[in-house]
């Protein structure tokens, strides 16, 4: 006969098995969903370390372009743009920006507003006033076959290659107007000669003497135009790197510019030291710098007594300073800014005659070396034209 106990306690086995199973089961299943919280935790983390990443490669190869690039909605709020974008529209941060409804009326937002009305690639050039004065960009927007119709805008500054072509410009200009003088007055002298064969010897020479310092104006132009032209363009092989002496240089230099000095009653002194004086470089065109800043005192001061000081010393630092100085009339202050500019002429009077380039060939030499050139003026006083060099490599 079975015992109430026996009986009782498969009573209690038989129900409490589903619990325990149950329980068993829950359990199962909780650490099941913890690990599922887990490897969807790992998941998410991930997938955000890969956006992290992807922005990331986004934001170096936009920072790589090296020119200002913006990602723009239709409706002109911005999705990507690179630090030269914010720098160009003067925003710490263009994204989630609407450009069409923040910058004020101007070439910019026209041609945002163009580009977003646009089905296709646009182009524009606009003038952007900034800071350090206007800058000119050539603009491209292009439609993207996004289901946004993103549209992507590159802006290439044309600043450099907008002047160029205008001193280019210029440049013909006045070199056609400075040759076109002297031409006409020699083609007018052989005219009368042609016409006239019989012209007494005295005014015949009278005119070939006037033709040949007109053909001297015209081949000293044209040699200093191609000088100004090869020193405007180093990398082109005609710049030399030699070692020479400036103390010998100023010193050929002088002697070159004894009959003028002699004429005016002036005096050149040079002031040089340490001697020799070791430099580096072109000595071509160093002696192009030293003859033309010293016949252009000259020139502008053709009264007796001046005089004319060439100085150079070494800094500290090695740092080479050189200065041609003299007692001259000097420079009206609206003239200084423009005496470096092709064909400038601070005498407007006639009488100082010139290519209008040397000044300029100077500068262009210098800066060719790797220095900087200034000048300064008081009136009746003094006249100082300053190169700086930086300490030889």
């Amino acid at each position: 006969m079975i015992s109430w106990d026996i009986v009782l306690g498969l009573i209690v086995i038989i129900f409490a098995l589903p619990f325990i199973f149950l329980n068993s089961l829950m359990k199962s299943t909780r650490e099941r969903a913890r690990s599922a919280e887990n490897e969807v935790r790992q998941m998410r983390g991930l997938l955000a370390e890969l956006e992290e990443h992807v922005r990331r490669d986004q934001s170096l190869f936009l920072e790589a372009l090296g020119v200002p690039f913006l990602l723009m909605r239709p409706g002109g709020r911005v999705v990507m743009a690179n630090h030269k974008a914010c720098e160009l529209f003067e925003f710490d941060s263009l994204t989630s920006t609407n450009l069409l409804r923040v910058l004020p009326k101007g070439e910019l937002r026209d041609m945002l507003k163009q580009a977003a009305e646009a089905t296709g690639r646009v182009s524009a050039t606009v003038h952007v006033v900034q800071p350090e004065g206007e800058r000119i960009y050539r603009t491209t927007a292009t439609r993207l076959a996004t289901r946004e119709r993103h549209i992507g805008i590159v802006f290439l500054d044309v600043t450099e290659e907008h002047r160029t072509q205008i001193i280019r410009r210029d440049f013909v200009a006045n070199a056609s107007h400075e040759l076109r003088t002297p031409l006409t007055l020699i083609l007018g002298y052989l005219e009368n000669l042609l016409d006239e064969p019989d012209t007494e010897p005295t005014l015949r020479q009278r005119s070939l003497g006037i033709m040949k310092r007109h053909a001297d104006r015209m081949a000293r132009l044209v040699a200093d135009m191609l000088t100004l032209s090869r020193v405007e363009s180093p990398d082109s092989g005609y710049l030399k790197q030699e070692e020479f002496d400036l103390f010998r240089l100023a010193e050929e230099v002088q002697q070159r510019l004894e009959s003028s000095t002699a004429a005016q009653n002036a005096s050149i002194t040079l002031h040089i030291a340490p001697q020799p004086y070791p430099m580096q470089g072109d000595s071509f065109y160093w002696s192009q710098v030293l003859f033309n800043l010293m016949e252009n005192s000259l020139k502008n001061n053709p009264g007796p007594g001046l005089r004319v000081t060439v100085r150079a010393r070494l800094t500290p630092d090695k740092t080479r300073i050189i200065s041609v100085e003299d007692n001259g009339c000097g420079i009206t202050p609206d003239a200084l800014p423009y005496i470096f500019n092709r064909f400038y002429r601070a005498d407007t009077t006639g009488k100082v005659k010139g290519t209008g380039l040397g000044l300029a060939i100077v500068k262009h030499a210098v800066e060719a070396h790797g220095g900087s050139i200034s000048a300064e003026s008081e009136a009746g006083i003094r006249t100082i034209f300053t190169i700086t060099l930086p300490p030889a490599a």
